[in-house]
């Protein structure tokens, strides 16, 4: 594969093939229309000299007309003919026979432009044809050529003058735009070795923004965008990782000590006491790492859902059923709600909803799923305190306990509602911590109804 051009000669290449095309164009205009200036001009010579020619025969015989008459040899061409058609003076040349036809109305004036004239050779004449009397009383025609190869030599060295300036303007561009080019990329090269620098891990918190509003500084402002989500979630990776080692590293190191203990000569019911703690801390552990692996392919834009038809009312009533079977008391209110999603992670949402309302309420907790619009609404009451409005947004990440001693110690992660934020967005849906009318935590849960919901 041949080496890619770089930009300044990719724009020679595109700017100069356009510049030769219009001098072209131009040069074709200058022809057709310089002929047509030219070739009116050869008949209007011919026809003025005519006219001359036959006020002269109005004054001078035939015999003193070939030298009263004022031509130009070379230049000019005249004839006189009689009215038998025959060549009574010739002015400027040896021809012995009329130039063009002689015949005209009397008083007549034609031009014709014809590409040669008998005993003059080719190259074009425009030959003029007036009929006038003469001083003895007949009638006679005045013919007057001329020769436009003097005119066509006149275009010839203006077409060269337009060419030469034609290539001296390429010239000129070809410089000018390789200027203009270098001090455009300028920016460019700057925001390069910027970016390099970025990339060796030196200091460089922004791409340096050119002045202006052009196409480079809206460049170097989306990049400076783009480096500051970078950054952002960096910062957001590491605390992630050492969040989640601190998070594996504890139930580890208790599982590390109930397994030694377990290795000492205990009786048989401090081993079966040992090993249940040791398998509610397995049990910490694995739901860790499902929690990690959720967050993670969310992080990877990979959180694929397996959308059908959902009866939103059975998933709520079944997760309700559920953390009732375990003791905790929870009154449900549901409106039968279809939505479009991913009935396993919806189930998801609700159980850790209920999971985070068990953790925190006081005596009970309260689920309503309804009807608002176009969408489905989910609300997870608890009697506990409501979240500070400060923390409303913040309660959304990850490893984020309000209440971190309780947390721990009640089995939370400090995932599970960073997992439910992950799940409603990917639903197209939103989550927000509220304050209930009675002064409870609330979380309330949007997703768009489904549509063809009759």
């Amino acid at each position: 594969m041949s080496p890619r051009l770089g930009l300044r000669s990719r724009i020679l290449a595109l700017t100069l093939p356009v510049v030769v095309l219009v001098s072209a164009a131009l040069a074709a205009v200058l022809y057709l229309s310089l002929g047509q200036v030219l070739e009116s001009s050869a008949r209007d010579i011919a026809s003025a000299e005519a006219q001359e020619l036959r006020a002269d025969l109005r004054l001078h015989t035939i015999e003193d007309l070939a030298v009263t008459h004022d031509v130009r040899v070379g230049t000019r061409v005249s004839q006189v003919v009689d009215d038998a058609g025959q060549v009574v003076v010739n002015i400027g040349s040896a021809v012995a026979r009329p130039m063009v036809d002689p015949v005209i109305a009397p008083g007549g004036l034609r031009v014709d432009v014809v590409d040669e004239v008998p005993g003059l050779g080719s190259g074009g004449y425009a030959v003029a044809v007036a009929d006038g009397p003469g001083v003895d009383g007949r009638r006679y025609s005045a013919l007057v050529a001329v020769p436009t190869q003097v005119e066509t030599t006149a275009f010839t060295r203006s077409l060269e003058l337009a060419l030469t300036g034609a290539v001296g303007l390429i010239a000129l561009l070809a410089a000018v735009t390789t200027f203009a080019v270098g001090q455009a990329l300028r920016p460019v090269e700057r925001m390069r070795d910027q970016v390099e620098d970025i990339a060796a891990s030196r200091p460089a918190p922004t791409l340096e923004v050119p002045a202006g509003r052009d196409e480079l500084a809206k460049l170097a402002e989306t990049m400076n965008h783009v480096l500051e989500r970078l950054r952002r979630a960096d910062s957001s990776r590491r605390a992630f990782v050492a969040d989640a080692g601190h998070e594996l590293r504890s139930p580890l190191s208790t599982i590390r000590v109930l397994l030694d203990r377990l290795a000492e000569d205990r009786s048989a019911k401090e081993r079966r006491v040992i090993a249940e703690r040791a398998s509610a801390e397995v049990d910490r552990l694995s739901i860790l790492v499902e929690d990690l692996l959720e967050l993670a392919s969310a992080d990877e834009r990979a959180l694929r859902l397996n959308l059908v038809d959902v009866d939103l009312d059975d998933v709520v009533l079944a997760e309700a059923a559920s953390v009732h079977a375990r003791g905790m008391p929870v009154s449900v209110t549901v409106e039968p709600t279809r939505v479009l999603g991913d009935a396993h992670r919806l189930g998801r949402v609700v159980r850790n909803l209920l999971d985070n309302a068990e953790r925190h309420r006081q005596s009970a907790v309260r689920v309503i799923l309804r009807h608002d619009g176009a969408e489905a609404v989910l609300v997870v009451d608890n009697d506990g305190p409501p979240v500070a409005p400060e923390e409303r947004e913040r309660i959304f990440g990850r490893f984020v306990r309000l209440d971190d001693s309780r947390t721990r110690d009640t089995g939370g992660t400090g995932l599970g509602l960073a997992i439910v934020a992950e799940i409603v967005r990917a639903h197209r849906g939103t989550i927000v911590a509220q304050e209930s009318p009675d002064g409870w935590c609330r979380f309330c849960v949007r997703l768009p109804l489904d549509r063809r919901q009759g």
